[in-house]
């Protein structure tokens, strides 16, 4: 592929799965928290024990919350790796067809091949043009998909960034 901007949908993938893992992990512990928690309060009295408590149940009431924000991070990364996955197959029909049309995809854009690609008369000219304007906007059009995927991906793992950042502070009160 000679477009090196377009990404890897097999580490997106990957990621997608680690950022998963990890969600599944904090649920995992809030639980066991929570459980040790109901397992001490019988015997565990006094000031100190009802503070410990208090602050220990909202800690796992955050990390409940919390688990969300990577776990639909993570779901929405392994969309965008299915997404590109598809891009990059289209991107790669798009080349085999410049190719057989006399040209080649250069960093995004569609360059007339080097050396002779084609016979010298006015017919083929014009369908190389033709050819050259369908394969142009076919280009265009999936740029345009890579970019809106990119930027839904770069919202959504900022939102996912903006509710940990304020539930750690919350956490640190």
């Amino acid at each position: 592929m000679s477009h090196p901007g377009m990404g890897d949908p097999a580490s997106l993938s990957a990621l997608a799965a680690t950022v998963r893992r990890a969600a599944l992990q904090l649920r995992t512990d809030a639980e066991r928290l929570a459980s040790a928690l109901e397992h001490a309060s019988p015997g565990w009295t006094g000031p100190t024990a009802t503070t410990t408590r208090r602050r220990s149940a909202a800690v796992v009431a955050s990390v409940a919350t919390v688990a969300t924000a990577p776990d639909a991070c993570g779901g929405s990364l392994q969309r965008a790796a299915t997404d590109l996955a598809g891009c990059t197959a289209d991107l790669r029909a798009i080349e085999e067809q410049a190719v057989a049309a006399g040209f080649e995809v250069q960093d995004g854009r569609l360059v007339r091949a080097r050396g002779i690609t084609g016979v010298a008369d006015h017919g083929a000219e014009a369908d190389g043009d033709r050819a050259r304007r369908a394969l142009r906007g076919r280009l265009h059009l999936l740029a345009s998909a890579v970019g809106r995927l990119r930027a839904q991906l770069t919202a959504e793992c900022e939102q996912a960034t903006h509710l940990l950042g304020e539930t750690s502070a919350a956490l640190r009160r």
